[in-house]
């Protein structure tokens, strides 16, 4: 995969995942939200099913690392969505993009490089008018909470996809995690809430959505694209993400923004954008 073919599965991967957040919001009124999250991943597992006899050790052991930070992430985001907004959970959701360069200093002892730095501040600065700080005037509510905690997990899961995405297998290493979420998430689900899933067309719809839209495609994508990309810049380019939850939950809930708050949007793009900008002006033409 080139560098543009990476950047554009990352893209891809935005739409599919900023979509689901207003999406999601919808299915919590006929379903609880672990009961659909341990489905989502239970289906996917089902479609990959015949095909995890292939897998190696070192593909399982990886597998069990980015499942369990995948299946925290998903379950207190989903969870988050019954107190908080969707657009609100976009926006706290995409606190992973500051996190992640922060997980890879304690980890790695690295500094982001100038170009990350920059487009980094940008994105952040973007996200803070996008969030338009005001409206926390009330305090942060136990569904902001959650999604912090869910932005957390995200952040480690891009760091550590970025280390197993260069050791394993992209197919294999994606159905090993997705693999892992199932079993995590369906023994999870009793302990936490009563189940309950209702199954009608829109709900069965959004299970078979998020089985093999989001949990299969967006993460075989993002895998593929950061054995090219490193961790902080795939996680620029995944500033897009809250900007599409925006535009879907206007169009979907009636979730409005400010003028102010679409130019943080805005502030998201460019910043997301300006490390690539820099680095094709920087490097020499090739034939």
């Amino acid at each position: 995969m080139t560098r543009p073919q990476a950047i554009l599965a990352l893209w891809v991967a935005c739409v599919i995942w900023g979509a689901a957040f207003p999406l999601t919001k919808l299915v919590l009124h006929d379903a609880s939200p672990m009961a659909f999250t341990a489905a989502r991943f239970l289906v996917a597992t089902l479609l990959v099913a015949p095909l995890l006899r292939d897998l190696r050790p070192e593909e399982w052991r990886g597998g069990a690392v980015l499942g369990g930070l995948l299946s925290v992430g998903f379950a207190c985001q989903t969870i988050g969505l019954l107190w908080t907004t969707a657009s609100r959970s976009g926006f706290l959701t995409s606190l992973y993009i500051p996190f992640t360069p922060l997980i890879v200093l304690l980890v790695y002892r690295r500094l982001p490089d100038r170009r990350a730095l920059v487009g980094l501040a940008l994105a952040v600065a973007g996200m803070i008018v996008l969030t338009h700080p005001r409206h926390l005037e009330s305090g942060l509510n136990r569904g902001d909470g959650l999604t912090i905690l869910c932005a957390f997990a995200f952040a480690a899961h891009m760091v550590a996809t970025g280390y197993f995405a260069t050791r394993a297998r992209v197919l294999q290493l994606m159905m090993a995690q997705v693999a892992v979420s199932a079993v995590l998430t369906g023994l999870a689900t009793p302990l936490i809430e009563v189940p309950r899933l209702s199954p009608t067309p829109f709900v069965l719809g959004m299970v078979a959505y998020e089985a093999l839209l989001a949990s299969l495609i967006a993460i075989r994508l993002q895998i593929a694209a950061q054995q090219v990309l490193s961790p902080t810049y795939a996680a620029l380019v995944f500033t897009l993400e809250p900007v599409i939850a925006a535009l879907s939950s206007l169009a979907l809930l009636g979730d409005r923004l400010s003028p102010l708050q679409w130019l943080g949007g805005a502030g998201i793009l460019v910043g997301s954008l300006l490390p690539e900008w820099q680095r094709r002006a920087e490097d020499p033409p090739t034939r």
